[in-house]
């Protein structure tokens, strides 16, 4: 937002930016996964299928928060630019998806959009939304074969 309205952010800005991201991003995460886990209770099956969806929000956790964990490590310094935690090539000159670094790409589009795929797999398996798509479409049968035959 700064930027549109032409101003500039400081590096003191920026960092309390990535701790407040870090913390809430984490605290969700973690209050997700635990509301999961407690759910798994209600499931039947095998290990697999109870614990499942724990399992891939635990890693949907892990994905998600490594681009937040790379820049506070970043700006504590310990992950320099020079270790390779920099998430833009140097001397691009403009920050953007071109300018991106192996480290960028990885961090901030592969771990973080796989995590919040598997965070939604996890959620839906959660809900057991299959069960309930079958059992809207043997109501949709249901009720569709009875307006069929009250119909003249």
């Amino acid at each position: 937002m700064i930027g549109i309205v032409g101003g500039t952010v400081t590096a003191a800005a920026r960092q309390t930016g990535h701790y407040i991201s870090f913390a809430v991003t984490l605290a969700m995460m973690l209050g997700l996964t635990a509301y999961i886990y407690y759910h798994s209770r209600s499931r039947y099956g095998t290990h697999w299928h109870k614990y499942g969806p724990t399992y891939i929000t635990i890693l949907s956790t892990l994905l998600v928060m490594a681009d937040l964990t790379r820049h506070v490590l970043a700006d504590l310094g310990w992950w320099t630019e020079s270790q390779g935690a920099g998430e833009y090539k140097s001397g691009c000159g403009h920050e953007d998806i071109g300018c991106l670094s192996t480290t960028g790409i990885l961090f901030t589009i592969v771990f973080t959009y796989t995590g919040f795929i598997l965070l939604a797999v996890a959620t839906l398996w959660n809900a057991n939304i299959c069960e309930k798509m079958k059992d809207i479409k043997a109501e949709w049968k249901r009720l569709r074969g009875q307006r069929s035959s009250t119909v003249p």
